[in-house]
Order: C-alpha cells, then sequence, then structure tokens
C-alpha cells in the first residue's frame, strides 16, 4: 500500500511539474511567435479591424518566401500567397491559392503579376493587392520562410506525401539553372528538402498545378502531424517542443492589434485540429497567357468571384456522395425489394385514374425503369374517382401484380374486368389512383456494370506491366482490367512500374506505383499505388464507404471531385490518386478502383 501511495503520489507530482513546464514554455513560445519585424507591424492596418469571435469563421493570409522573417522583401518576390479559412460552425477548412503569376492592379504600381506586389512593398502591399484580386480581408497575416518550411517537415521526421510523377532535374551548364530535384513517384516519406522542391516545384508544367502540390502537401502535412502528434505523452514532448521552437523562430502570426493571445492561438489550433480532415480545396478557373518570355495567368472577374464563394462558401461544395453507387458500408443492411416474375415478360399499360394530366405517361416512364414493357393508354379511365392506384390482372398474372403494386406503393391488385380487358389485350392495367404522386414506393437498382464512355474495358493493355512488377513486389498484385482513353501510361525510369519500399510497412519490395498522363496536360498525372502500409496516414477518416463487389470502398472528396478511391484487402492497401487538380471525372475514378482484378 505504501509503495502503491508513493507511486502514485510521485505520478502526480510528474504531471504537475511537466503541466508547470508545458505552460510556462508555451508562454513563451507564443511570445516569440509574436515578435514581429517591422514589416508585419506596418501590415496591421490592412487586418479587419475587429477579430471575429471564437466560433465564427475566421481568415488568414499565409504569405511563404525565401527570405527570413525578419528580414526586408529586398527585392524578392512572394513565393506563396494562400487564404486559410477556418469555420467552427461548419467545421470546414478552406484553401484558395492564387497563382504568383496573376496578373492583377497593384495599388501604386499599375498591373503586373500579384507576387511583385511583396517585392514593391512588403507584407502591407501583398495583403492590400490580395484584398483588392478577391474582396476578402483577412482577420490575420502568416508569414513563414524556406528555412522554416526545411526544418518543420525534418522535426517531423519528414511528411509522407503521394508524388504523382517522377520530379527530376539537373542544372547542365548552359542551360536554364533552377532549383534541382530527384524524387520518385510514389506515396513516401520526403525529408525537409524534398519537400520544398516538391512544393515549390513549377518547370514543367504551370502555377495552376504549383497551386495543387502546395495543397495536397497542406493536406499530407496535416496527417503526419495527427499521427505523430495525436494523444500527447511524454514520449511526444520532444518532437512537440522541437516543432514548436521552429514554429516559433520562423513564423509570425499577427491581427489587426498585434500577435494574438496565447487563448487565441490555442482556440485557432485546436480548432484547426478538430476538423483538419475537412479540408476543401477553392479553384481559381483562370488560364495562361503572355509568350515565352513573359508568361502571366489571367482570370476573368467571373473566375474570381466564383472561387471566392467557394471559399467562403466551402459547405456548398460538399462532396456528392449520394452520387456513388452502393449504399453506405456502415449504414444499416436495407433488403432491397426484388421482383419474384420478371419485368421484361410481364406486358404493363397505364391509365390515368386520378385527373392529374401526365399521370399514365409519368407512372409508365417509373416503371420502365424496372424493365417493364408500358404502352401508356391515350384513354384515361371512366372516372377520376380513384383513391388508390389499382393492378388489373388476367388469370395467372396474379404475383405480377403483386409485384408491381408492391414497386407503386398504396396499389391494390384485382381480378380484370371486361372494362379494363377492353385497354389491352394481354398483359396489366394499371390504373393510377391520387396515391401516386409520381415516386415509386421501390426504386430500381442501378446497373452496376456499365462504364463511362470514356473508359473501355481492356484486360490486356497493363497487364504484362503489373505482372512484371508482380515478381519484386511482396503482396498481391492487382491491375486495371479497364483503359482510360484520354490517358498514356507513363513507365518507370528503371521498369514499367515502380516497386520500391516505405520502411513503415515492413522488408523487401512492399509498395508498388504506376502512374498515367492525362489528357496531354502538363503536370496532369493519376496513378495507382499498392502497398502493405496499410495504416498510411493518407487513409485515415475516409468521406464515404460504399461496400461493392464484395469490396468496402474509401471514398476521399475534394469538394465535389473524388480525389481518391482506396480498399484494403489481403494485407494490402489500393488506392487509385486523382491528378493534382483532380482533372479525371468521379465516374472514371470509380470504374478504374473496381476494375482491380489479381495478376495471374
Amino acid at each position: 500500500m505504501r509503495i502503491a501511495l508513493w507511486t502514485g503520489g510521485s505520478l502526480l507530482a510528474l504531471v504537475l511539474v511537466v503541466v508547470a513546464v508545458v505552460g510556462w514554455w508555451a508562454h513563451n513560445l507564443v511570445n516569440e511567435v509574436g515578435h514581429l519585424s517591422k514589416g508585419v507591424i506596418g501590415a496591421q492596418s490592412g487586418l479587419q479591424k475587429t477579430l471575429p469571435i471564437s466560433n465564427a469563421p475566421a481568415v488568414a493570409l499565409v504569405i511563404g518566401s525565401d527570405y527570413r522573417a525578419g528580414d526586408a522583401a529586398g527585392g524578392s518576390r512572394s513565393d506563396t500567397l494562400m487564404l486559410v479559412r477556418i469555420d467552427p460552425r461548419t467545421k470546414y477548412i478552406s484553401l484558395l491559392s492564387l497563382p504568383r503569376d496573376l496578373y492583377v492592379t497593384i495599388p501604386g504600381y499599375g498591373v503586373d503579376k500579384i507576387n511583385a506586389a511583396y517585392s514593391d512593398g512588403g507584407y502591407k502591399l501583398a495583403l492590400r493587392t490580395v484584398e483588392n484580386a478577391t474582396g476578402v480581408k483577412p482577420n490575420y497575416l502568416v508569414t513563414v520562410d524556406f528555412k522554416g518550411f526545411r526544418d518543420l517537415v525534418d522535426k517531423f521526421h519528414g511528411v509522407y506525401v503521394p508524388v504523382d510523377q517522377f520530379y527530376y532535374h539537373v542544372n547542365v551548364a548552359g542551360q536554364e539553372q533552377y532549383s534541382q530535384v530527384d524524387i520518385p513517384p510514389g506515396y513516401q516519406l520526403l525529408n525537409g528538402t524534398n519537400a520544398l522542391a516538391y512544393a515549390r516545384y513549377r518547370h514543367t508544367d504551370s502555377d495552376f498545378y504549383r497551386n495543387a502540390r502546395q495543397q495536397v502537401f497542406l493536406h499530407a502535412f496535416s496527417q503526419r502531424a495527427s499521427s505523430q502528434l495525436h494523444g500527447i505523452g511524454l514520449d511526444q514532448l520532444k518532437t512537440l517542443h522541437d516543432v514548436a521552437n521552429t514554429i516559433a523562430s520562423n513564423v509570425q502570426v499577427t491581427g489587426p492589434n498585434g500577435a494574438p493571445s496565447i487563448t487565441t492561438m490555442v482556440e485557432l489550433a485546436t480548432t484547426a485540429y478538430a476538423i483538419k480532415d475537412r479540408v476543401i480545396t477553392s479553384r481559381l478557373n483562370a488560364t495562361v497567357a503572355g509568350d515565352v518570355t513573359n508568361s502571366y495567368v489571367e482570370a476573368t472577374p467571373e473566375a474570381m468571384r466564383a472561387a471566392v464563394f467557394a471559399f467562403m462558401h466551402p459547405e456548398s461544395m460538399r462532396p456528392p456522395t449520394n452520387t456513388l453507387p452502393g449504399k453506405a458500408a456502415n449504414g444499416p443492411k436495407v433488403p432491397r425489394f426484388k421482383p419474384k416474375v420478371d419485368p421484361t415478360t410481364t406486358p404493363v399499360t397505364t391509365v390515368n385514374g386520378n385527373g392529374t394530366p401526365g399521370a399514365a405517361a409519368k407512372g409508365g416512364a417509373a416503371l420502365m425503369t424496372w424493365g417493364y414493357p408500358v404502352t401508356v393508354s391515350l384513354n384515361p379511365a371512366p372516372a377520376f374517382t380513384f383513391r388508390q392506384s389499382v393492378v388489373y390482372y388476367r388469370s395467372g398474372d396474379q404475383q405480377a401484380a403483386a409485384d408491381v403494386a408492391a414497386i407503386l406503393g398504396g396499389a391494390v391488385t384485382k381480378p380484370i374486368t371486361t372494362t379494363y380487358k377492353t385497354y389491352a389485350s394481354q398483359g396489366l392495367v394499371v390504373v393510377l389512383g391520387k396515391s401516386f404522386t409520381g415516386k415509386l414506393a421501390h426504386v430500381a437498382s442501378k446497373s452496376t456494370t456499365g462504364l463511362p464512355s470514356d473508359v473501355t474495358r481492356d484486360s490486356t493493355t497493363y497487364r504484362a506491366d503489373f505482372q512484371a512488377a508482380n515478381g519484386p513486389a511482396n503482396f498481391p498484385v492487382l491491375y486495371p482490367t479497364v483503359r482510360q482513353d484520354a490517358s498514356t501510361f507513363v513507365p518507370w525510369v528503371h521498369s514499367p512500374i515502380r516497386t520500391y519500399n516505405i520502411k513503415e510497412a515492413g522488408g523487401g519490395n512492399n509498395s508498388l506505383y504506376a502512374y498515367w498522363g492525362y489528357n496531354g496536360i502538363a503536370g496532369s498525372y493519376w496513378g495507382i499505388e499498392e502497398t502493405r502500409f496499410t495504416n498510411a496516414p493518407i487513409l485515415a477518416n475516409p468521406d464515404q464507404r460504399r461496400r461493392l463487389d464484395g469490396r468496402t470502398y474509401q471514398f476521399y472528396f475534394n469538394g465535389s471531385h473524388i480525389h481518391m478511391v482506396a480498399f484494403i484487402e489481403n494485407g494490402t492497401a489500393y488506392w487509385v490518386q486523382n491528378t493534382l487538380r483532380d482533372d479525371m471525372s468521379n465516374a472514371d475514378m470509380i470504374a478504374i478502383a473496381r476494375s482491380l482484378k489479381p495478376v495471374k
């Protein structure tokens, strides 16, 4: 008993000491984050004068550059301009990236690329330019430098990123010199240097895809942080300490009256953490203009208004999960009605018995969705006094009539009379009463075998490439048995498909990645990942699950677009990931995922 009490007392004392130390340490870190440069202090007047209450939405402008937080702009240009909105009420985080080559009016300097505002007038002019271009006046300004970005990623021991293609460039004398990069394709852990190269890359595509890369990375970073810091314990305090110190040294945060209080910082951080998996990306539909020596990006006022509306109202971009095939995998199992008599063998004639114009045609169209051959009678019933719909049947058709009555709902069956024999020489005669409102009690199941018009069933084109990967891979390899007609398979440098190791998934070649270029668009690549890493951060918190084809598919949306479809079987995770800008249609994504079959 004495030992137990002594141990308990020691533990309590330790907890109190830890709480005191962390509280003191956090207070000092917040003060350090609030140690603002002159340029940031000068920008405060451009923020909303009054901060929102704790449960109201808050908007921040994030500016990233290659200059240290305390330095002057010095002629540099901001590399990243991103609006971030956190809404505790709707529980959404929304992002709007502004291409750095976007042509806008810079107050006092005329029309130029938006990132020139930072070099022309620092944070204050950049903030004012963004407000003029979007109509959004932020509550907060957040600045971060590239060194801090690299250090932060390294403090988390890297970030797992779904790299969509092979990023490679080595500078050669006499040719254009820019950031060197060598990142193979596939889901993998990126260190700070490679993560920054990935997020900044744009030399073979465009600003649009670079913005998308930054948003993909931001989402991946939040997943990594969640997996590293969930359930904070003593063993994680060092990571938390290192991360927080890195933020304090490289990030500045200010509101209209200076740095936020520790209470406000904690509220914003905990809200963002709680809704971290409800991130919506708003797209700015812009076009590339100019020439080789001076390319820039243009967006119409209508395009900007649409992007800003989606950013400010992310709930309007909720995933259209009602369009997914099948029932929710976690929902109640509701048996689907199945007619006992094949509908295609049962002729039906519909008759208007309620006086509503078009009732017979509407009822006929509804029954045709079940496969019934329907004839719509041009002659109504002798009287419009039918309260219930009546299904008249001939000898031997009683069960078929019961099927139709169940499908209609609120209908009864009766032997056919002489009057209604004149409406049809065979089959059922359905007189639609006032109980028929246009909707059926049972809706016909949609076909699950059809493919989108741009997807072709093909079990041979990719089979040999995946068979070649099946040898070095130490897991069951699946291959797509369809072909997306606008896509071109991109072989890996050393083999058709990259097989590799993810350390956290065990030894050997426990992963593979295959990818395709989509529709000839520079930077547009989609891919298939297969890995033993079944607890990968990217798989956390799907938006929806559906049970189809004997598998439970997990769907991950970005607004109205499916960004990823995944499933796990035989101790292996398989997923199809959309392009960076979700160029592939939802129907195509579903068709490809459902087509995956074992290589034999």
